[in-house]
């Protein structure tokens, strides 16, 4: 299986998820607190604005012109320390009191709420301060503006920000590492789950999957799938002793009676009671095969046939000595590459051969048959091709059921188990059959995964 790259791995979107979770909660709450906070301060200090605002013009109401001017110039002595900013004009527009001049310039808000900046010296350093105010129409076409130094409140909402940000920030690094972290302890889990389901996949049904002793649903899951797969275990041991005995029982019964048909073919005095006899050892022998066939099908399906390092290339060239009178005569041609070698059942891969070069010699009828075992990309390549009919296309899928046989095949020897077992070991190594046209014949190719050397 191909390895997957941790930028698309669970890990790292269940880290990227519970990061951007994680900043996103952290922005919804310090923006409500940044929000919120902002807004009890402005209404505070707008609520102080308007109450001095509204003194102010009750004291221009009681008092004389010059006296109200007084006091606007003794609230407007040294600003920055009482933090008020005032600004009188009379009717004309002319400047009479204070200590800003912005009035003609001044953009007004509803309310007649303002803000704008001051420039303020101290020492040799200029400073910007941010005044917020409001302009009061007295009567008598004299307006009043009276406003409070609010930069505190512009270098606060930079502190939040700032805040907000880092918070930000960090809270994503601390998602991002525990996501990790909880995506690499449930990626250990899965993939001891995944190798354990593996090796039971590969046959060992006495194989269990690991728990991690947590005691959640995941450990509750996997014990129950434990137990689930001790049941399958007690079935299938059960059902191959079953079918072991049963297999020996028969093949004692068939021996038995195969010996008594021998002994009738001996005490046979007429020609039709010598036939009679060989046919029916002929039949016990077609018996016996097929019987032999379903058992190594049955190994090859269970997925409980063990598995060693073969050299393929050894177990052809030994099945192919078999077969050496074929080649003397030029019917049949060989090339075997050395040391391939594979996960698989000896037993099992050398009959599936063997079927293969006996269905292209009882089909191809006399014309020349070609076989060969190569590398290539990871994979043995067997290939066995004959001249004979073919298969069809649309009969391609049934030539790999059990007991099937094929219109054209009436008359040839055979049970219909050849390919079915072809199939069948093929499933159990991880292999690609592949029945093709060989124009005019049949192309049968069988890749099994290579065991990587060294």
């Amino acid at each position: 299986m191909a390895s997957v790259t941790f930028a698309r791995s669970s890990i790292a979107r269940l880290a990227f998820l519970q990061g951007m979770l994680l900043a996103l909660a952290m922005v919804a709450v310090l923006g409500g607190v940044y929000f919120t906070t902002l807004r009890i301060i402005a209404a505070d200090g707008d609520q102080s604005i308007a109450l001095e605002a509204q003194g102010l013009a009750e004291e221009f109401r009681d008092r004389d012109l010059d006296a109200f001017v007084t006091s606007i110039v003794d609230r407007a002595e040294d600003p920055w320390v009482r933090g008020g900013v005032y600004e009188l004009r009379g009717p004309r527009g002319d400047f009479l009191a204070g200590n800003v001049v912005v009035l003609p310039d001044l953009v007004l808000l509803p309310g007649g709420w303002a803000e704008f900046d001051v420039a303020v010296t101290r020492g040799d350093a200029n400073a910007s301060r941010l005044i917020r105010s409001k302009v009061l129409e007295l009567g008598g076409g004299f307006r009043l503006l009276v406003g409070h130094d609010v930069q505190d409140r512009r270098a606060f909402r930079a502190v939040m920000l700032r805040s907000i940000a880092w918070a930000v920030v960090v809270a994503l690094l601390f998602g991002l590492f525990a996501g990790w972290w909880l995506g690499k302890r449930i990626s250990r889990a899965a993939h001891g789950i995944s190798d354990s389901a593996g090796r039971i996949a590969a046959g060992s049904l006495g194989e269990r999957l690991p728990l991690t002793g947590s005691g959640d649903e995941i450990d509750a899951l996997v014990g129950r799938f434990n137990e689930l797969l001790g049941r399958v275990e007690t079935l299938t041991t059960t059902m191959r002793a079953v079918l072991d005995s049963t297999a020996h029982d028969l093949r004692g019964h068939l021996n038995r009676i195969r010996g008594a048909a021998q002994d009738s073919r001996r005490a046979a005095t007429e020609p039709a009671q010598a036939a009679a006899a060989d046919a029916v050892i002929g039949e016990i022998d077609r018996l016996g095969d097929t019987l032999q066939g379903l058992l190594r099908i049955a190994l090859a399906e269970s997925g409980t046939a063990p598995l060693e390092d073969v050299d393929l290339s050894a177990v052809a060239t030994d099945l192919i000595e078999f077969y050496q009178p074929l080649a003397e005569a030029g019917q049949l041609s060989v090339t075997v590459e050395p040391a391939l070698t594979v996960r698989g059942h000896r037993q099992l891969l050398s009959q599936a051969l063997a079927n293969l070069l006996d269905n292209a010699l009882k089909y191809g009828r006399g014309t020349p048959i070609s076989a060969s075992l190569t590398r290539e990309a990871g994979f043995a390549r067997l290939e066995v091709t004959d001249r004979g009919p073919g298969i069809p296309v649309e009969h391609r899928e049934l030539a790999t059921q059990r007991f099937r046989r094929l219109p054209g095949s009436s008359g040839l020897p055979g049970s219909g188990l050849g390919l079915s077992l072809v199939a069948a070991v093929a499933r159990l190594h991880h292999a690609r059959l592949e029945l093709g046209d060989a124009a005019p014949g049949l192309k049968v190719v069988l890749e099994i995964p290579t065991v990587a050397s060294g």
